[in-house]
């Protein structure tokens, strides 16, 4: 058993090819802008499965050849314009116009010469930079913005620093602003005390094209994607990397997450006779019912049975009963060796009398997992985790600053588990104790007057959504004691709205077993070389999976971008598909 193995070290992944993304970044500015590109930039393009590689300014002049053999320029580093040339402006901007693709996340245009700023128009930036803690989403039907709500409100951890711009060339489309009111003006003007802005909303993202090629701009400062001031995985991801899909050359391939969507129900017991499980399968979704062992009814086992032969769900433990947790004392502490012989010897037999095998996820109750289980699970062979939150803790003792790749979460992850590499961890939820899409939503515990279908439906998509706007998996996740005031005419009305509302993400819609296999290839897979070749691309794939991929293919449909599948079998070591 290799306990205490710690984090695994990941090393980047760097891509060859024309459809790869030039990252260009400079080693030798300033400390405090070039430390944080790892976790805005770099991380978030690993994460999404973008080939990439870095073009480092301070190894040597930027050339006409290493910009357009890309799929897109990507400016990761805060005030980089800081190292650009007049010269290396003008070969950026030739470079668009000739058809490549552009991204730029360092937000300070004062330091770009103006055969940059003609590219978009820019006139009138301001030079002293205003700040905000609220962005908003504009009312506009761009494919970058087309997974956000219209007039969508994101609200920081903190104020971040952007640059404003009074003019911009009639084409080119405003995505998002800033909120200057009262209490961002305030601040501004004790850090800024002779700079005047107009109270309202400025504009901080633009999208435009410049002769064959596409930009986008973000003149908000990229230490927005850092997690003290607002984070990856909080609800504005897909703006980041619909930027790049959007202006990346076509076709461009992304070893992407696919949309998958799951259900999870906490406590069951089994009410309504899990007749709720056939409701979600009608409408497309598998669900995993988390079982009070001790409280479910003998007459309901074949029920259990005969619904995970058919794939309609995939039941498993979820503890004893409300105090008694399988691997833990509830609030406590460790159980010991002896203790879990006799829970887990229960256990098998329970499922021995059910007549099928538990998932390989585990999803035990009250997230408080004991160390010491760790070796009779994996003799079991329930080797993911969804959650795991931080196994052997005491839940009060848990730090949400100490989470999991990518993003050093403990809301969206997919991970080795550091006691244990053998184990594999995933989640895709939105902030600790929001994690049940129906609370507020129903008569229970008079938490609302009635139950409230379509409150529980946007509920449910906006989670779900979250999940996927971020590249993760969407999750719709309750507590079956919802039940004793739900009806299932209810929960068929919700769920049939909830898909409704999820049908712009395209969702793909399979159990937490697949999610987590499919994970778990997917993090030890990279495109190691992206060639186009007119229409087409060729791939070259490295690392192991042993499940199936799909790889992302995006192309351009008009002013849209339409996004395919390529298959990829299991391999161990280097596979290639054109």
């Amino acid at each position: 058993m290799q306990l205490n193995a710690g984090k695994i070290r990941r090393e980047r992944k760097f891509s060859i090819g024309n459809g790869a993304l030039a990252v260009l970044v400079d080693s030798a500015a300033n400390y405090w802008d070039r430390m944080i590109v790892e976790e805005t930039v770099l991380v978030a393009l690993e994460h999404f499965g973008m080939p990439y590689r870095l073009v480092d300014l301070a190894q040597g002049e930027l050339s006409q050849e290493a910009l357009a053999d890309c799929a897109a320029i990507v400016i990761a580093q805060s005030r980089l314009g800081m190292s650009l040339s007049e010269r290396d402006n003008q070969l950026i901007a030739e470079a668009v116009h000739d058809g490549a693709g552009l991204v730029n996340f360092d937000s300070d245009l004062r330091y770009y010469a103006p055969a940059y700023l003609e590219m978009f128009g820019f006139e009138g930036i301001n030079p002293y930079p205003a700040a905000s803690n609220v962005l908003r989403v504009r009312r506009d039907e761009h494919y970058i913005t087309g997974l956000q709500s219209e007039g969508e409100f994101h609200d920081f951890n903190r104020m971040v620093t952007t640059v404003i711009v009074r003019t911009w060339r009639p084409d080119v489309k405003p995505l998002a602003e800033i909120v200057l009111g009262k209490e961002q003006l305030v601040y501004i003007r004790h850090l800024c005390p002779h700079s005047a802005f107009e109270p309202g909303n400025h504009a901080v993202l633009f999208a435009g094209r410049w002769g064959d090629g596409k930009a986008v701009q973000f003149t908000i400062n990229p230490r927005v994607w850092r997690n003290a001031f607002f984070g990856h995985a909080q609800g504005m991801d897909d703006l980041f990397w619909r930027a790049i899909t959007w202006a990346a050359v076509k076709p461009f391939a992304a070893n992407m997450i696919p949309p998958f969507v799951t259900m999870s129900l906490d406590d069951c017991s089994g009410r309504h006779d899990f007749e709720y499980v056939d409701v979600a399968h009608n409408h497309g979704f598998v669900m995993m019912p988390s079982l009070m062992l001790n409280n479910i009814p003998q007459r309901l086992l074949p029920r259990i049975k005969s619904d995970m032969q058919a794939g309609k769900a995939l039941y498993n433990s979820h503890a004893l009963d409300y105090y008694e947790l399988m691997g833990y004392h509830f609030g406590r502490g460790e159980r010991t060796h002896d203790e879990l012989e006799t829970v887990f010897a229960f256990e098998d037999e329970w499922w021995r009398k059910v007549g099928v095998e538990q998932p390989v996820t585990v999803r035990h109750h009250w997230g408080e997992y004991g160390h010491r289980m760790l070796s009779f699970l994996k003799q079991r062979g329930r080797v993911f985790f969804c959650p795991a939150l931080q196994v052997g803790l005491h839940k009060a003792d848990q730090c949400m600053s100490d989470g999991y790749w990518p993003y050093n979460l403990q809301s969206s992850y997919y991970d080795y588990l550091p006691n244990d590499n053998a184990f594999f961890a995933f989640a895709a939820f939105g902030a600790r104790h929001t994690e049940d899409v129906l609370t507020g939503c129903t008569a229970l515990h008079r938490e609302s007057q009635r139950n409230d279908v379509d409150k529980a439906a946007e509920q449910a998509a906006r989670a779900m959504g979250a999940g996927l706007r971020c590249g993760f998996h969407g999750e719709f996740c309750s507590h079956e004691q919802k039940f004793e005031v739900l009806s299932l005419g209810e929960w068929d009305r919700i769920l049939g709205r909830t898909s409704r509302l999820l049908a712009k993400y395209e969702p793909i819609s399979v159990g937490h077993d697949e999610i987590a296999h499919y994970l778990k290839g997917q993090d030890g897979v990279h495109i190691a070389d992206a060639g186009r070749r007119g229409d087409k691309i060729a791939c070259q794939l490295a690392g192991r999976t042993d499940v199936p991929l799909r790889v992302s293919v995006f192309t351009d449909e008009g002013a849209q971008v339409r996004r395919e599948y390529r298959s990829v079998e299991s391999f161990s070591g280097q596979v290639n598909w054109d």
